[in-house]
């Protein structure tokens, strides 16, 4: 799985890009937008009225002057008199054509033409107006046209125009950077899946499944050298987990000859310790076995899953131990509350793991003692009224080649490991039950495994 510290590095960089882009566009428009500068604005906004005039100014057949202005031009010129005027003028400085009459069309008629500002009182305030000029040529006469505004105007406009702009603009950035967060967040989200997806697979990977390699469809090149490496160690383990395994199972089976050759010597022998030799040999052939399965139940190829009824392999375990349950005066009582469900699941190992089970509590029952196996929808229990196993072991009772006791001889300490192995195999857990005030409980949970219907016998 793609670490979240990551995720969280991607999109807090994505967020600061994003933060910064806005403020960027927040200071070059509070720059635009800002009256910073009312001479420029002024000079602007005086020229581009100019050339609005001299680009709308008619002359008819009749000799009639008119203006095509835009409305709200129009709506100033005729409401504001006192802020607004302009006027045209012939090359004899006669007025061809002027604004609605007011206190600024009266001062830019009076006002010389080498004048660019000038001032209007009235009503107790005084007033700046800007004045600019430029000629136009119509019909083959020559015309001035003349345009005033005032301070007050051109500022009170382009501050309102301003905060207008403002908000539409931060309207607009939010609605920007919001879409952008949520098309880089589904991008990250999309570019991330297949990294999740290969750490799912990667993180299943186990001694059971080393032949599992990933898949780098979808992924960004960058991580195709990371996965290559991954897959070349996956290689080198599942080679020398094989190699281990082989080497494992050819040296029991080398054994397995030599030793039934010396075991029959033995028999064949007056040696006044026969007895103990026979013994020896017969716990090594045991070690030797419980290798040859420690070695087959740690390969997932090994297996044959079929449906299969657990019950009825449980209590064949338990009759294949009856002489070793007999020396031991222990009793052995399987009881059936599965009924007729069917697992699916490798019959013969599912044998050696009821062995193993049933076999390990007769050898900790106490002697004249019982064991006690119930087989249950959901798995199974293995209890016997022993000692039962101390806190300090119990985290060591499915550690390979452990054993209570060293000095005890009659087995390897692979039983529980391969029990272990068998349930890993099969999807099914194994667990020592600690609640138990006498003796010691091994539980088999078969739950993550689907139960078949009786439908499914063969």
């Amino acid at each position: 799985m793609l670490p979240s510290s990551l995720t969280a590095r991607l999109m807090i960089g994505t967020m600061l890009a994003m933060l910064v882009a806005a403020l960027a566009a927040v200071l070059v428009m509070l720059a635009m937008t800002s009256p910073k500068l009312p001479d420029r604005l002024l000079r602007t906004e005086l020229q581009e009225e100019l050339d609005h005039l001299i680009e709308g100014l008619r002359r008819d057949a009749e000799g009639n002057f008119s203006v095509d202005l835009k409305p709200q031009n129009v709506n100033a010129y005729d409401a504001m008199t006192k802020d607004s005027a302009y006027c045209i003028v012939d090359s004899a400085g006669v007025a061809v054509l002027q604004s609605s009459p007011g206190p600024a069309l009266e001062a830019l008629r009076v006002l010389p033409w080498s004048f660019d500002s000038m001032t209007v009182a009235g009503n107790g305030t005084t007033l700046r107006l800007r004045v600019m000029q430029g000629p136009v040529e119509i019909q083959g006469q020559r015309y001035i046209v003349r345009v005033a505004r005032s301070d007050r105007l051109v500022l009170t406009l382009s501050d309102y125009a301003g905060t207008l702009y403002l908000r539409a603009g931060l309207v607009t950035l939010l609605l920007a950077l919001l879409t952008f967060a949520i098309v880089v967040y589904w991008t990250i989200r999309r570019m991330i899946a297949p990294l999740r997806e290969v750490s799912a697979i990667a993180a299943q990977v186990n001694p059971r499944s080393l032949g599992t390699r990933l898949r780098g469809r979808g992924l960004p090149t960058e991580v195709a050298p990371l996965l290559d490496a991954f897959n070349a160690a996956l290689a080198r383990l599942e080679n020398g987990f094989r190699v281990q395994q082989e080497f494992l199972a050819s040296a029991a089976h080398e054994l397995k000859t030599p030793l039934s050759l010396l075991t029959a010597e033995i028999e064949l022998s007056s040696a006044t310790n026969r007895e103990v030799l026979l013994q020896d040999a017969g716990h090594m052939a045991r070690q030797i076995h419980q290798l040859l399965q420690l070695a087959e139940v740690s390969e997932a190829h090994n297996y044959t899953f079929a449906p299969v009824r657990l019950a009825q392999i449980i209590q064949d375990a338990a009759d294949y131990l009856v002489r070793v349950s007999a020396q031991r005066s222990v009793s052995v009582d399987v009881h059936d509350q599965a009924g007729d469900v069917l697992l699916p699941a490798d019959a013969s190992a599912v044998f050696v793991l009821a062995k193993n089970l049933i076999e390990n509590a007769i050898h900790h029952a106490a002697a004249g003692g019982q064991v006690r196996v119930d087989v249950f929808p959901a798995g199974l229990s293995v209890q016997d009224d022993g000692p039962g196993v101390t806190p300090a072991h119990q985290s060591l009772l499915f550690k390979r080649f452990w054993r209570a006791n060293p000095r005890d001889s009659t087995g390897a300490g692979l039983g529980l490991a391969i029990c272990m192995e068998i349930c890993l195999s099969h999807g099914w857990g194994l667990r020592y039950d600690a609640a138990q005030a006498k003796g010691a409980r091994f539980v088999v949970d078969t739950r993550t495994s689907a139960a078949l219907s009786p439908s499914l016998r063969s």
